[in-house]
């Protein structure tokens, strides 16, 4: 593999990545599946990231199942005690018969792409390999899920290949045991590094590309010292990295913007032309930045998500947000709270849905 080369690029929805050229084979993999339908799907998300093509149904469902995190990392809602328990859902997992409704309406008008993941931890869901299968066998073609790692063990990572996932984003931001206990407290940097290794050397003794194996690393106060050091030991070992900026939620966080960091400029939004976020009581939202669990849309217990994303509401942010307006609180706020250190971002050649 290639090293990384370093860029400066940003943007809020899909934080630009660079990649490895082992990323080139998973989308020739996964072209290879499915062909015209993979393609198409790759070529309508471009479009709708700069307003050009409006789907009448999402490309991309992410679903939150379990709003529940093993750690309690400073930088996240669920570090954040009093904003974590204003928007707890009180429902402990997404009862199995309302993630199936959403994946048979999403099989019904052709959804190409599922996350796993909002801003919770997926591997809290004890039958999650199976209800990654159950989308596969239902027409979902792109399965990916965000962890922060430290529950995937051997078995919990080889039941999950085999349901079919074809990304792991791993969510790291450091590069040693002593930044690691800061930045993901309740964490083990050991066991975290051991879970990459062994799905790497899973992959490598089986002959797989997919599924395409992601670090990212948010830059904050806690870790700017090792953005260097991450890249230098990640960019030979995984398919693509993500250096992404940091954004403050309020004032809750903002200690953890880096010394010297600069806010982003020219701020755009492009998350209801693409998807809509799930969550485990059916709360539907319009983006998955922690703003968004200001904004319902909508329940799919009440609705259909069709419905909910050509409702009058969101029809009217896609419009809004294509002419840079941002009129509701929680989104100008958060076209207010993304910062960038002066190194940048990596970029990537192809647009994957992440958060």
């Amino acid at each position: 593999m290639n090293k990384i080369n370093k860029a400066i690029f940003f943007t809020q929805d899909d934080l630009l990545e660079h990649h490895n050229t082992s990323l080139d084979l998973v989308e020739e993999e996964l072209t290879g599946r499915y062909g015209e339908r993979y393609t198409e799907y790759r070529k309508r998300y471009s479009e709708a990231g700069v307003f050009r093509f409006e789907p009448e149904f999402p490309l991309y469902l992410m679903l939150e199942q379990t709003y529940s995190c093993n750690l309690k990392c400073p930088s996240c809602i669920h570090g954040m005690h009093d904003f974590r328990k204003r928007f707890d859902t009180n429902t402990s997992v997404m009862p199995r018969s309302l993630f199936e409704r959403i994946i048979l309406e999403g099989e019904k008008h052709g959804c190409p792409s599922i996350a796993f993941h909002v801003n919770d931890e997926p591997l809290l869901v004890r039958d999650l390999p199976d209800r990654v299968a159950f989308a596969r066998d239902h027409g979902f073609i792109d399965l990916f899920m965000t962890t922060n790692g430290v529950l995937l063990n051997p078995e919990v990572m080889k039941s999950l290949i085999e349901a079919g996932i074809t990304r792991i984003l791993l969510s790291l931001d450091a590069a040693t045991p002593e930044t690691y206990k800061k930045v993901r407290p309740g964490g083990d940097f050991s066991v975290v590094m051991n879970n990459i290794e062994t799905l790497l050397e899973y992959r490598r003794v089986n002959n797989l590309i997919i599924p395409a194996v992601r670090v990212s690393f948010v830059v904050t106060s806690l870790n700017v010292h090792e953005r260097e050091l991450f890249i230098d030991t990640f960019s030979d070992r995984v398919d693509y990295l993500e250096m992404q900026g940091f954004s403050t939620y309020y004032d809750q966080n903002s200690a953890l913007i880096p010394t010297g960091a600069e806010q982003i400029k020219g701020f755009f939004c492009n998350a209801p032309w693409r998807k809509l976020i799930i969550r485990a009581n059916g709360d539907v939202l319009p983006c998955c930045t922690f703003y968004g669990y200001e904004i319902v849309l909508g329940n799919v217990l009440q609705a259909s998500i069709k419905d909910i994303f050509q409702g009058e509401q969101c029809r009217h942010l896609r419009q809004e947000f294509k002419k840079g307006i941002y009129r509701l609180s929680p989104c100008l706020a958060c076209s207010k709270a993304c910062y960038k250190t002066k190194e940048g971002t990596l970029q990537l050649k192809h647009e994957t849905p992440a958060t």
